[in-house]
């Protein structure tokens, strides 16, 4: 095997490990964006240090 299609082959276990780690924790994205929003998003910065 050549250094790159070793590199590539990494690229696409190193991607489909990123994806899936995504899928996994995406519900608990979800919820932890709507609690931010709730408490006010960008704007609360000066209310919660």
């Amino acid at each position: 095997m050549t250094g790159q299609r070793v590199l590539k082959a990494e690229a696409v276990v190193a991607g489909g490990l990123l994806l899936a780690l995504l899928v996994w924790e995406f519900p608990s994205l979800r919820r932890e964006a709507r609690i931010w929003r709730m408490a006010g998003g960008f704007r609360a910065g000066h209310r919660y240090p």
